[in-house]
């Protein structure tokens, strides 16, 4: 019965996030947290933590409790509940920090903000965007499309007319023909994959969970050209992680993989795609294939962190010193 209700939860709360969600993130081992509030028998808070190591292997016995894009809370007074929770469970483990990143945005943005300051969590830099493009998939297809920039119509229409496919990944060999184009992307641009382990555990879950992830291939005369990986959260899909292949020339292997991917979203009946960050930071080549889609910027409240021992902050400060 929990488990249904917080399933219940998580595909209506507006600030749900792929990564808060158990089905595709969870049981990884020990120091994972699960924080649940229920009022009057319904979720109204939900956190997926894990205690890690805050300070380096230099100073091992200081852990901090880790909540990436999250926790879910779309009501002001369930999120003060949740960071009482959340500072009362720090303190009962002993540990020396929590760290939280809301996906929490509109009209519930400065409660956030003003609910983290009555608890001591402070405004933290974060290498994560705060902000990100979400595509409102609420009307039918084709007015959809009209809305796309007309490049990006072009080489949808493009990619189909030269005979360039998309498919569902169905079997491993699918699931693993999508990794090795995404490894392979991720060790060209010299940043680090998802390890092999890990995509496993999470393709296997997708495949048991066909309503709430999916991944989406282009072929081309038998060749993969890219693909994308999709989790549903909230009331949108997730753009999660995704590549092109380093060596399909001019061929627009991920345009049709995007178009599928939102004509699912619509199928599974979800009334956003979101593209999965956006920002100045980031590669100005994505980004702007992002926005041949359309949609709307959406910012969030920036990452917040507890300190719960004073001398944390200073240790922290005095690593950095050292390290530089």
């Amino acid at each position: 019965m929990v488990r249904q209700s917080l399933r219940t939860f998580l595909d209506s709360a507006d600030s749900a996030n792929p990564y808060q969600d158990p089905q595709f993130f969870g049981g990884r081992g020990p120091g994972e947290v699960h924080l649940l509030i229920e009022k009057e028998g319904r979720p109204v808070f939900f956190a997926l933590g894990f205690e890690n190591a805050a300070m380096s292997r230099f100073l091992p016995g200081l852990k901090a409790l880790v909540v990436p894009k999250g926790p879910v809370a779309d009501d002001p007074q369930a999120l003060l509940t949740g960071l009482k929770a959340l500072k009362k469970y720090a303190r009962e483990r002993q540990l020396r920090s929590v760290h939280i990143a809301p996906q929490i945005n509109g009209k519930l943005a400065k409660s956030v903000t003003q609910g983290c300051s009555s608890f001591g969590f402070y405004p933290v830099a974060s290498r994560s965007p705060t902000m990100t493009l979400r595509l409102n998939v609420g009307s039918d297809m084709d007015r959809i499309v009209a809305r796309f920039h007309k490049g990006t119509r072009y080489e949808v229409n493009r990619a189909y007319r030269i005979g360039i496919t998309v498919r569902r990944a169905k079997t491993e060999a699918d699931f693993l023909s999508f990794y090795r184009v995404y490894e392979r992307r991720a060790l060209h641009k010299g940043w680090s994959p998802l390890p092999i382990e890990s995509f496993t555990t999470l393709s296997e879950r997708v495949q048991m969970a066909p309503k709430h992830g999916a991944v989406f291939l282009s072929e081309y005369k038998g060749e993969v050209l890219g693909g994308a990986l999709l989790l549903r959260a909230g009331p949108r899909v997730h753009y999660v992680y995704g590549a092109v292949a380093e060596d399909i020339g001019n061929l627009p292997g991920l345009y049709p993989v995007f178009h599928r991917a939102i004509e699912w979203a619509k199928e599974i009946g979800c009334t956003e795609f979101d593209f999965g960050g956006y920002g100045s930071s980031g590669v100005a080549s994505v980004r702007r294939f992002k926005e041949g889609f359309g949609g709307e910027v959406r910012t969030f409240p920036p990452a917040h962190c507890l300190s719960i021992a004073p001398l944390v902050s200073r240790l922290r400060q005095a690593l950095r010193l050292f390290r530089s």
